[in-house]
């Protein structure tokens, strides 16, 4: 509530909930400008009794007054007999506080956080999030695609070496037509021709296809004991559950055909390898002999690990690197945040007490703002609003005398 002294035109500011509890009781006041006594209980009827005018009536008491003074400071205004009535001010939607100000759920340092802070953080974390996602997905792709590539190499060329080893073994036993089978393994010269080295575990044998009273026959091998062993049923025993994919590569080459393909075998140390093959059978007609080349998988796969472990360590790299940016943005970001919205929203609540200085009647309130911003250009309308109230009540004050 705003008291204005009719005598002086010096303005007072008044807590309303105080002059309610003042309300049928004898208050007097002295305006500390002029001296002049006012009733404030008589004040405080004729504000209740008039509400569509913002001037008050003051009805002056010659008599004893209270201790002078005031409840708020101001300098002196128009008297309330020469200030005109203001039209009533629509009602507003708005929710007003008791101090005048709105208040939000969010504050201004608040949504600074939410826009330049958090929605950029979630962003910058989505994004390296789907590229390092993305990134892991063409290094699978790239190791997978390289594995099965070196696979396809590694049988073609197993299939190489065993038409190789098959035309040799023809030639010479075109050559030597009274060498028999049982003697492969025994001739220095055929058996290093039907057995040679492929890679660092391979190796290439000859396999006489089944016939009347004879299972598959191994006639030339690296290891002897199994020559002229035609026990398939032992050989299902020692591999157990991986024997049927190689029973069924080794049943397709039957009939003079080529076949390629993967397999599980028992090496002599007791491990269970997985193995490429490869067969084709020695041209000879009526010739019942195939050559057979196998190696370990592993051997192959050994280029395409040193590539795959190369791209996975690649991968975490960069994921790393990803890791550390997103923690300095963070960093970065929130200092940057936290001391310019710390400075700007200092600057807003210092202007918004000098208004509130300003709007109880304080023209004298410093305004020390030097900002060459939108905060500056604010702080210099507050600046000449208030020197416009100032030369607006001291001509108003000299009107009055």
């Amino acid at each position: 509530m705003t008291v204005i002294c009719e005598e002086c035109g010096k303005i007072y500011h008044v807590d309303p909930g105080k002059i309610e509890s003042l309300r049928n009781k004898n208050v007097k006041v002295r305006c500390g400008e002029c001296n002049h006594v006012t009733n404030l209980s008589n004040l405080i009827d004729t504000t209740s009794a008039s509400t569509d005018s913002p001037t008050r009536e003051f009805i002056p008491d010659p008599g004893e007054a209270s201790q002078p003074g005031s409840v708020g400071t101001a300098t002196p205004q128009q008297p309330a007999s020469d200030i005109p009535e203001e039209p009533k001010a629509a009602p507003s939607s708005r929710k007003i506080t008791g101090s005048g100000r709105r208040k939000g759920l969010i504050g201004l340092r608040g949504k600074m956080f939410l826009l330049f802070f958090l929605i950029p953080i979630i962003l910058i974390a989505v994004s390296g999030g789907f590229t390092q996602w993305q990134l892991q997905l063409l290094v699978d792709e790239i190791t997978d695609e390289s594995t099965q590539l070196v696979a396809e190499a590694g049988e073609e060329f197993l299939l190489e070496k065993a038409r190789d080893v098959a035309l040799q073994s023809e030639i010479y036993l075109r050559a030597n037509p009274e060498l028999e089978r049982e003697d492969f393994a025994f001739d220095p010269v055929f058996s290093r021709i039907a057995v040679q080295a492929v890679g660092e575990t391979g190796y290439t044998t000859l396999i006489q296809e089944p016939e009347a009273g004879r299972d598959w026959t191994i006639w030339a091998h690296p290891n002897p004991n199994v020559i002229g062993v035609d026990d398939m049923d032992g050989v299902r025993a020692s591999i157990g559950p991986h024997f049927d994919p190689f029973w069924e590569l080794l049943t397709s080459a039957e009939g003079g055909n080529e076949v390629t393909g993967q397999y599980h075998w028992l090496d002599p140390d007791g491990v269970v390898r997985e193995k490429f093959m490869a067969v084709t059978p020695i041209e000879i007609e009526g010739s019942p002999f195939i050559i057979m080349a196998t190696s370990n998988i592993e051997e192959f796969e050994q280029r395409t690990e040193g590539l795959r472990s190369d791209a996975e360590e690649m991968a975490m790299q960069t994921f790393y690197v990803n890791i550390s940016i997103f923690i300095a943005a963070i960093v970065i970001i929130g200092l940057c945040i936290i001391i310019y919205g710390y400075r700007l929203t200092r600057k807003i609540q210092y202007l918004t007490d000098v208004a509130d200085r300003i709007s109880v009647g304080d023209m004298e309130a410093e305004i020390d703002i030097r900002s060459r911003d939108e905060i500056g250009s604010l702080a210099d309308a507050i600046s000449r609003m208030q020197d416009s109230l100032r030369f607006s009540i001291e001509r108003l004050r000299r009107r009055r005398r």
